[in-house]
Order: C-alpha cells, then structure tokens, then sequence
C-alpha cells in the first residue's frame, strides 16, 4: 500500500513538471509572438514615416525627372538618327534645325558628327540654296522680259496701223490715184478690204425727241391765240374739228390748214346718244364733217377722233366700219384734263406724265378753249427746253388707240 501510494505521488510530480513545462513553452512561444508583431508594427509605422516624409518625395520627384529626361534623351537620339537615314531634304532640315546662336561645334557634338563634315554639310546647304534662288530670279527675269515683247509688239503693230490710216488720210490725189492702180492690179489675185463707214456724228446718234399735242371741239374763238402761241415755239398741232364749228369760224379753219397745222375730224354732234347709235351714225358724222372742211380748204382729211374716245362707245363693228371707209381712228396716251381743272394745273399733270410714263412719242389731249390757252405758253416752253420737237399727226403713224 505504502509502494503505491508512492506510486502515485510520483506520478503526479511527473504531471506537474510536464505541465510545467508546457506552460513555460507556450509562455515563451506568445512572447517570440508578441516581439515579432511589436517589430512588424515598427517596421510598417517606419515605412510610412519614410514613405510620407517631403523629403523622401522630392527624392522620388527627382528620379523620375532624370528617367524622363534621359527617356527624352534616348528618343531624340532615335528620331535624329531616323531622320539621318531619311531623304537628303528630310536631312537637311533635320541637321538645319540648329538655333541660331549655336556654333558649328555645338551643333557637331549635338548630332554625333565631326566638324569637318558638319561644315561641308552646310557648305553644300548653302550652295544649294543659292542655285534655288538663281533659278527663281532666272524665271521672274524671263516672264519680265517676256512682257514687255509682248507689249512692244501690240504697240509696234498699232502704230503700223495708225501710220497707215495716216498715209490714206495725207496722201495727195496723184498719191491716190497710183495707190489705186496698184491696188487694182492686186485686185486680179487678191480681194481688196472694204473700207470701213464712217462713226455717225454725236447728233446722229441721238433720237429726236417728238411730242404731238392735240386739240379737240374746235375751231372757237381762241384758235388764233392758240396757233399764235404755237407759231412762237416753232411747233404744230393736230385739230379735231367738228363740222359744225368749222362752219362757224371758217377764217380760223383756214389759219389752221395755212399754218401748216394738220387739221382732223371730231364729227358734228359731240351727243354720245346720236353719234354711237349704231355704226352708220358714227361713220355718217365723221363723212358730214370731212365734206365740211373740203368745201371750206379744199384739204380732205381722213383722220379722225371719236367723242370722249373710242371707249367704251366703238364697238369691233364700229371700228371695222370706219375702217372699211377709209378712217384712221387716234385716241391718245396722256390726257391734260384742261377740260377738268380748267386752270394751270393741267400743265403740271402733262410734265408728270411726261417725266414718269414709258411713252416714246406722247400724244397729248388738249382742247381748244380760253383757259387752255392761257397756260399753253407754259406748257411749250418746258417741251422745248427739254428737246422736244412739237409735231402734226399725219397717215404714215402707227395709230394711238386704248
């Protein structure tokens, strides 16, 4: 009993001691654990010291900078040597792109190159620059001669010309005369030149400028005035007369024929409701009146102007009826209205019309009677300061109608 309870006494000091030791070993184990991870922390909080320290930075800054630089370096070595081995122009430009301070030398060492051959490359550069420029100078010389030949010749020949004409101008008539028996043995074998017209005159050139003023109801009492006024401005006039009128101042009817005045027919009635009853009215007036101034001038006329104009009252068959027995029927393009205003005013709507209507050769309606005629005067003098001649209708017109 005694054996087994020591036994197991020391069985149990056995134990203990393991354990013991166990505990120290896993002591010291989580201590080395604790050191290691303390001097990693250190390690790491170091790094991130050295990491974000301005001076590590600009270190780093630095590095890369010169990497750069030297990577800049090695590519334009690259590019240069490219370039060298390109076209002798694409050569040029790339040995040529020295600034312009820099010395022969500088330049050599630049492009890995001696001097020798940096100068002989510039000499050739320079020669070759120079032969460019002669040319272009050659080329603008010649394009500048070449003008002036150019010219030289059109004057030379023009002044042949001129010298010419100025020998058939100055040559005498024995001259004349030996040109033209030369001339005419030439003629056997070749045609002469037809001579050229001579330019018209600057008065030719210019159309006459033609009014026609005409003058409707009479003859009255203030026909003579009117063909006073008329007389003193060198113009005629046409008048359309009726027949009874006619009858009534046959001296007046005469001044008119006499006057060198065109005279017309008007009719007889000057009644819209008798003379447009129907076509034999119109024409029946129109022979009444006519035979009128037959048996007052001896003149036949075989113009005429309806009443108030040919419309709205000629119809086609009034129209073809007069026509058929020989009338010319006028209207007019600007009307006076002196039968309207009765006063000054109708001379400044003739001028307005004149001067802003495209007609080439008015003619004018007017009428004879006192107010009329006491502005006429104003009216011709404006058409005759500005060119106008003053004319009579006659048969050869193209006839006015509306």
């Amino acid at each position: 009993m005694k054996q087994k309870e020591g036994n197991k006494k020391g069985w149990s000091n056995s134990v203990k001691k393991i354990a013991i030791g166990a505990a120290v070993v896993l002591i010291s184990l989580g201590g080395v654990a604790a050191v290691e991870k303390a001097q990693s922390s250190t390690d790491k909080s170091s790094m991130e010291k050295s990491v974000d320290s301005p001076e590590e930075k600009m270190k780093t800054e630095a590095i890369q900078q010169e990497e750069k630089k030297e990577q800049a370096s090695i590519h334009k070595n690259e590019e240069q040597e490219e370039s060298n081995q390109a076209s002798q122009e694409k050569e040029n430009q790339a040995e040529n792109s020295v600034e312009p301070n820099q010395s022969i030398e500088e330049a050599a060492k630049q492009q890995n190159k001696s001097i020798p051959d940096m100068k002989a490359e510039e000499v050739k550069e320079k020669e070759k620059e120079k032969v460019q420029k002669e040319k272009k100078s050659q080329e603008t010389e010649e394009k500048k001669e070449t003008k002036p030949k150019v010219d030289e010749e059109e004057k030379a020949d023009k002044e042949n010309k001129e010298e010419k004409k100025q020998e058939n101008v100055s040559s005498s008539p024995d001259n004349k005369q030996e040109q033209a028996s030369s001339q005419q043995s030439q003629n056997q074998t070749t045609p002469s030149t037809p001579e050229l017209p001579t330019a018209p005159s600057r008065e030719e050139n210019q159309e006459e400028k033609v009014v026609y003023l005409t003058f409707d109801d009479g003859p009255s009492t203030h026909t003579q005035e009117i063909l006073q006024i008329l007389d003193a401005h060198n113009a005629k006039g046409t008048f359309f007369m009726l027949g009874p009128n006619m009858k009534r101042f046959p001296e007046a009817t005469k001044a008119i024929v006499e006057g060198g005045h065109e005279p017309a027919l008007h009719g007889v009635s000057h009644d819209a409701q008798q003379i447009y009853q129907s076509k034999d009215t119109v024409v029946g007036e129109m022979k009444e009146a006519q035979d009128d101034l037959y048996n007052l001038t001896g003149v036949r006329t075989n113009l005429i102007r309806t009443p108030y104009g040919s419309v709205p009252y000629m119809k086609p068959e009034y129209l073809a009826a007069v026509h058929q027995n020989g009338f010319e029927l006028w209207d007019w393009n600007i009307d006076s209205l002196d039968w309207k205003y009765k006063d000054a005013r109708y001379v400044n709507g003739v001028i307005h019309d004149i001067e802003t209507k495209s007609f080439k050769e008015p003619v004018i309606l007017l009428h004879d009677k006192q107010t009329t005629a006491q502005h006429l005067n104003d009216l011709l003098d404006y058409l005759s300061a500005h060119g106008y001649k003053m004319k009579p209708l006659d048969d050869t017109l193209p006839v006015v109608h509306f």
